[in-house]
Parts: C-alpha cells; sequence; structure tokens
C-alpha cells in the first residue's frame, strides 16, 4: 500500500511539471558550423535578455575560431558577443524590444566569410 502511494505522489508530481513554459530555438547550419542559441530567462522577456550561441562543427566539435556579434532589432548596433573559453560557447545581453515577438539576429564572421542568421523568438509577457 505504501509503494502504491508513494507512486502515486511522484506521478502527481510528475503530472505538475510543465516544462516551464519553456522555448526551443530550432538550430540553423552555416558552412559546416552548426549554430543554435538560447535565452536566459527561457522564454525571453521584453527588454534584455542573456543570448547564448553555441557553434559546433562536424562531430558536434565546438567551432572557437568565431567572431559573434547579436542585436535584436535591426535599427540597433550590432554587440560583440563574448566568448566563453574555447569552447564554441558565445554570450552577450541583447534589447529585444518591447512586444511579443522578436527577432535575433546571428552575424558570424569567420576570417573573411560573414552570414547573419536569424531566429524569431516569441517574448513572455506576463
Amino acid at each position: 500500500m505504501k509503494r502504491l502511494l508513494l507512486f502515486g505522489l511522484l506521478w502527481m508530481l510528475a503530472a505538475c511539471d510543465s516544462g516551464g513554459g519553456q522555448i526551443s530555438i530550432p538550430v540553423q547550419h552555416w558552412n559546416d558550423v552548426d549554430v543554435r542559441i538560447e535565452t536566459h530567462p527561457n522564454p525571453p522577456l521584453p527588454g534584455m535578455s542573456d543570448v547564448v550561441v553555441i557553434a559546433t562543427g562536424p562531430r558536434g566539435r565546438p567551432v572557437s575560431d568565431l567572431t559573434i556579434y547579436l542585436r535584436g532589432d535591426e535599427t540597433l548596433p550590432w554587440v560583440q558577443a563574448i566568448q566563453d573559453g574555447f569552447i564554441g560557447v558565445y554570450r552577450r545581453a541583447v534589447d529585444l524590444g518591447n512586444g511579443n515577438k522578436a527577432v535575433i539576429r546571428v552575424k558570424i564572421q569567420q576570417g573573411e566569410r560573414e552570414k547573419i542568421l536569424e531566429f524569431p523568438v516569441t517574448l513572455s509577457v506576463d
């Protein structure tokens, strides 16, 4: 009987977890680099949110020879992301504007090559 009660409590706790409403942003590709972004908080809020760019190459190896710039609105200047070690992770706080939707723009430079990727996100407006 105790096992059944314990199982029931665990099942109810698992059912209460809604996943926190977190969003998953699809990976984009440039040359042989997979580019994934995360926001903190997740989902992002209007105004400033931390954006983390994760760059991986073949076999999931980190790509650390990139220069990454970010912006949330085409009218704002690009801000350079700071590389977190040599593990293919770059981060920076970005102004995502006000409203309920934004586009996080990621400018990637590798040597003479350059690409701008756009990641649409829905902002959390409580």
